[in-house]
């Protein structure tokens, strides 16, 4: 019998049960308080507090002082600045619900663990937001939140938000909320945490095989999948790791059901970055029942840019980089359902970014 099959499962439970656990504690949690069962259950509750209890405060309780936050969009360091992006986000959608679709989680050494939190949520931006004035519209938008948990406490987070699905619901165009967000200026170091991980994925030379981060099976399928269709880009490969009638969602509302359907997200994602090269950063693994598996990816994607939008032709050779995540449902050693999350809105933000610091140094040589 696996290990992890008494681990809380949010699917199968009502929001009531997910909040009272009946069960006993299925992993030891040194440091945690004693209410926890088991690290899944850590993240949903912890995360129904912080945001739909709208108890803002407890961040301080569960998140350590000095945490590190990447976004695509932005860089945190610390509970202030985790405190201050909470309440940014619900001022702007005061009635944002966060449910918990699963959590994908793998025991890390000295006590530590890590979750990959799938999320949905429904939202009313009734205040101003990062993407302009209030449009007083709802939208439905997917979150990948990857934490490293301690005693208690997240003490690092990688996010990813399907920013570009939720921009098109508010009735907003992508491209144009993207250089509205050029002209916010970024902290020096997401600057260079952008810099530092486009030359680290760059750098990697990805005609030699990699070593799977992780042991095992499913972990190799994982690492195969991501390295033929991302890095190798053999697209007519896609039906050995796709079932038939596999589902994909895409950021920005890319849909597919079925083998053809998915090659032709791959084909027209990758037609924007044809020398696109990926690395895998974690893989996380846990049943989701007795014939099926839940695979939680975080990986680093950097090229440059081939604009396949009018729009977009200036950008044309920017350094493209991107932080993403997938989940992924497996059975039968193929793929059911593909959840893959990027922020496509704040991708074309730091093209524009970047794109503005080449002109700007240009005029100044000519000066």
């Amino acid at each position: 019998m696996n290990k992890h099959n008494n681990m809380t499962q949010p699917y199968w439970l009502p929001l009531s049960s997910v909040l009272n656990p009946q069960g006993n504690k299925q992993q030891p949690l040194i440091g945690f308080d004693d209410e926890f069962v088991d690290i899944v259950d850590y993240i949903l509750r912890i995360t129904h507090r912080i945001w739909e209890q709208k108890n803002i405060g407890l961040c301080y309780r569960y998140y350590a002082d000095v945490c590190p936050v990447f976004t695509l969009g932005a860089y945190g360091e610390n509970i202030e600045d985790v405190i201050q992006g909470t309440l940014k986000t619900i001022a702007a959608f005061p009635d944002r619900s966060l449910i918990g679709e699963n959590v994908v989680f793998s025991e890390e050494a000295n006590e530590h663990y890590y979750s990959s939190h799938l999320i949905s949520s429904v939202m009313t931006n009734t205040g101003n937001s990062e993407f302009g004035p209030a449009t007083h519209k709802t939208g439905r938008v997917t979150t990948i939140a990857d934490c490293v948990c301690f005693e208690n406490k997240i003490v690092k987070e990688w996010l990813v938000r399907d920013n570009g699905f939720l921009v098109k619901q508010l009735g907003l165009n992508i491209i144009n909320v993207a250089k509205h967000m050029a002209n916010i200026p970024s902290k020096e170091k997401h600057t260079q945490w952008l810099n530092d991980e486009f030359n680290r994925v760059i750098a990697i030379d990805h005609r030699v095989a990699s070593t799977p981060i992780v042991e095992g099976e499913l972990a190799a399928f994982a690492h195969t999948w991501l390295d033929t269709l991302f890095n190798q880009k053999q697209f007519a490969k896609v039906h050995e790791f796709y079932s038939l009638t596999a589902t994909q969602q895409w950021p920005s509302g890319r849909m597919a059901t079925g083998l053809a359907q998915i090659n032709g997200v791959f084909i027209q994602f990758f037609a924007t970055c044809p020398n696109a090269k990926l690395t895998i950063d974690h893989i996380a693994i846990t049943p989701f029942d007795e014939t099926t598996t839940d695979v939680a990816i975080r990986w680093s994607l950097a090229g440059h840019f081939n604009p396949q939008n009018s729009e977009l032709s200036e950008l044309k050779q920017q350094p493209y980089f991107i932080l993403g995540a997938s989940h992924l449902r497996i059975k039968n050693k193929k793929i059911i359902e593909e959840i893959t999350v990027f922020d496509e809105v704040a991708l074309y933000a730091n093209l524009f970014k970047a794109h503005a610091l080449v002109n700007k140094s240009q005029w100044e040589e000519n000066a």
